[in-house]
């Protein structure tokens, strides 16, 4: 098939045309390398995919955007070790200690959904614990601050009941109201000239007012004393939800890889270091592909050649010798 070795070849690297003039050993080893690379591609798309949901509260198409991503990742990982001619002891070593970084992050997220029942449960005690230590704290702030509001309402009644009783007593109090008056008698110009004169007249009492006023401040801080009330009937459960909602990464590791978890039992963990052992072998794929070949295939050879030969001309116009 001629698209899929052409697409094989834009996957990692290779050229179409060199592998043209190859043998058909060179096309095993191409789609050796591209089923590894695809393989290890969909698995990290796929973490990338959950960490993003779990981690990060992303929707869909977020989440899968970070599994692209991640997918992107490995293949620029492996492509740098399917381009490398011949066999490299330093790069085999480096990513085979990062094979054991990918296959231990890729096994504790996957685990972290297998086990995704028991983490909940000892989470649900982290939670619970973690609430019950802030619960002491948090409710003598609020009680502080209602006792607070209840001074200032016993106050405010004792108040309301003194400026009413004011009132019921004299509910109209008499005042002077000044105003200018004519004299009866003319200036120079013939306007009448007018005197400052006052008048007794009955109005409501100022208490009024200042009643008002008060029983204003008593319906807001009755209304507060209900808030703190209700604050404290669900606090506890507040305090709950918040807790459970500000779980994170690291929660979740010492949950995992608790006694309570992963090393519960013997199986759960025969099992977990079975999926860590999984990711570790397909991580290793290409690597180990590429060591245990016994020679390179005939499109390596022709690289190969193809860059000694490029080499001797170069030398032989700078006159410079060839490194054996």
């Amino acid at each position: 098939m001629v698209w899929w070795n052409k697409f094989s070849c834009h996957l990692i690297g290779w050229n179409y045309r060199i592998l043209s003039e190859c043998s058909e050993a060179s096309r095993k080893a191409l789609h050796r390398y591209t089923g590894a690379v695809l393989l290890m591609m969909l698995i990290w798309a796929f973490i990338g995919y959950c960490m993003a949901q779990r981690y990060f509260d992303l929707q869909d198409w977020g989440a899968l955007c970070v599994g692209l991503v991640f997918s992107l990742v490995i293949l620029l990982i492996e492509r740098q070790i399917i381009l490398i001619v011949g066999k490299s002891k330093i790069t085999m070593v480096f990513r085979g200690v990062l094979a054991c970084c990918m296959a231990l992050i890729g096994a504790t997220v996957i685990d972290q959904y297998m086990f995704g029942k028991d983490i909940e449960a000892q989470m649900g005690a982290i939670v619970e614990e973690r609430a019950e230590m802030q619960f002491g704290y948090r409710k003598q702030i609020v009680e502080q601050q209602r006792k607070l509001c209840q001074l200032e309402l016993d106050s405010l009644n004792r108040e309301d009941a003194r400026l009413s009783d004011e009132v019921a007593k004299r509910p109209m109090v008499k005042t002077n109201v000044y105003e200018l008056q004519p004299t009866g008698q003319l200036d120079s110009l013939g306007k009448p000239i007018m005197a400052l004169g006052y008048k007794q007249t009955t109005i409501p009492s100022p208490k009024n007012d200042d009643l008002a006023r008060v029983r204003k401040r008593i319906d807001v801080l009755q209304n507060d004393l209900n808030t703190y009330a209700e604050k404290l009937h669900s606090l506890r459960q507040d305090l709950l939800a918040e807790n459970k909602a500000n779980i994170g990464l690291l929660t979740e590791l010492d949950v995992t890889f608790s006694k309570q978890v992963i090393f519960s039992s013997p199986a759960s963990t025969i099992f977990y270091f079975g999926v860590f052992i999984f990711f570790l072998m397909i991580e290793l794929l290409v690597v180990s592909g590429k060591w245990s070949s016994k020679s390179k295939c005939d499109y390596e050879a022709m690289i190969e050649s193809a860059q000694n030969a490029h080499i001797k001309r170069i030398c032989a116009v700078t006159g410079e010798e060839v490194e054996a």
